[in-house]
């Protein structure tokens, strides 16, 4: 088996959300950090999204692995 070429990433949670307003066009997510609170709506189809109001999501982001000392 051949190595990946692909380069490796991890995942980093950043926070959770609570899913409001889920309409079959879109939502809201509620942002509360400390001293901070912020609601983002999306718009995307959500008919084939098992989600419910009130459920909480993480926002997560990825990030590259650096490459070993001495490959290129």
């Amino acid at each position: 088996m051949e190595p990946t070429k692909k380069q490796m990433r991890a995942i980093w949670p950043l926070f959770k959300c609570r899913m409001t307003n889920i309409t079959d066009t879109g939502c809201q997510l509620v942002i509360q950090l400390p001293g901070v609170s912020t609601t983002i709506q999306i718009a995307h189809d959500m008919r084939m999204c098992d989600v419910r109001d009130g459920d909480l999501l993480t926002v997560y982001t990825e990030v590259l692995l650096a490459q070993p000392m001495g490959s290129a």
